[in-house]
């Protein structure tokens, strides 16, 4: 028995891994988003689920050429071929199979995205011409608030315009019990209070939302048109209110936290199968155990 119960305590630790509920800001979300004027859009259409993140990757690479393999498995995310644990390559491969490109080989032009997550509706001025990724993100966020084919893609997922002004007061309460707690957010703006979505997205300020009481806020966008609890996903300060310190310290705060609460390689879910293995080893040396002692 002495040596079941260190594997039964890493069997433990692996299933009961919380999956930490925070804030991301745009020091936090990528490491390289600094200098392209594409910062906000990026931010934006990561919070609304447009843009996905992508195995092991913190660079967002704005000047890089998009391929169509990237636009296949975000589009694909987005339509709903990323669940059950599916690899990236299931997803781009559901993405081609149901038309959302036409190719995973090559650059993407913005007929691709028009196609991808607007079915060919969205306008676009220069057919055949390739974009970056930063230009995605751009694209997907003037358009996404725009009627096409008769509805907003914002509507469709249920966000609206928030309200902005002055943050009076912020609390925060601890959700979960012990290694699993994280903390739920709640604001108040004009005499109104908001909850906080448990993976919002932030701009111009620090990680941690109790900080930003008494800051003023110049946009923020708000789920629950659809019929669901409202909750603020992208909250945007007026700029200038935090200096590089609280920034810089947000960032490192940050390093000891996930944004997607599950493991992966490849897509596989590796913490289920490594405590399956361990629970099944387990039950193997208990089985044995017994026989040994009869």
């Amino acid at each position: 028995m002495k040596r079941i119960w260190p594997l039964a305590l890493l069997l433990f630790l692996l299933l009961g891994a919380p999956a930490l509920a925070h804030v991301e800001n745009e020091k936090t979300l990528y490491d390289d988003l600094e200098h392209t004027q594409a910062l906000e859009d990026i931010v934006f259409v990561r919070a609304l689920g447009l843009v996905s993140a992508e195995e092991g990757a913190k660079l967002f690479r704005p000047q890089a050429g998009l391929r169509k393999a990237d636009l296949a498995y975000w589009a694909g995310v987005y339509h709903g071929y990323g669940g059950g644990g599916k690899s990236a390559e299931q997803v781009r491969d559901a993405a081609l199979k149901n038309g959302l490109v036409d190719s995973l080989e090559g650059d993407a032009a913005y007929e691709d995205v028009s196609r991808a997550y607007f079915g060919g509706q969205a306008p676009v001025e220069k057919p055949g011409t390739k974009l970056t990724r930063a230009e995605l993100a751009i694209y997907l966020r003037k358009h996404a608030q725009e009627p096409i084919g008769g509805q907003k893609l914002l509507d469709k997922l249920g966000i609206t315009a928030g309200p902005s002004g002055v943050i009076s007061k912020v609390t925060s309460s601890q959700a979960g019990e012990g290694s699993s707690a994280y903390p739920v957010y709640r604001v108040v703006i004009g005499g109104r209070e908001y909850g906080v979505a448990p993976h919002p997205k932030a701009l111009y300020g620090p990680a941690d939302l109790k900080q930003w009481e008494g800051k003023s806020l110049a946009e923020t966008w708000i789920s629950g048109a659809n019929g669901t609890a409202p909750e603020l996903q992208v909250l945007k300060l007026e700029k200038g209110q935090f200096g590089s310190e609280a920034m810089e310290a947000s960032a490192a705060a940050h390093a000891h936290h996930h944004d997607e609460p599950s493991v992966t390689s490849g897509g596989f879910p590796v913490l289920p199968l490594v405590a399956a293995l361990l629970g099944a080893g387990i039950v193997f040396w208990l089985v044995r155990g017994k026989k040994i002692r009869e």
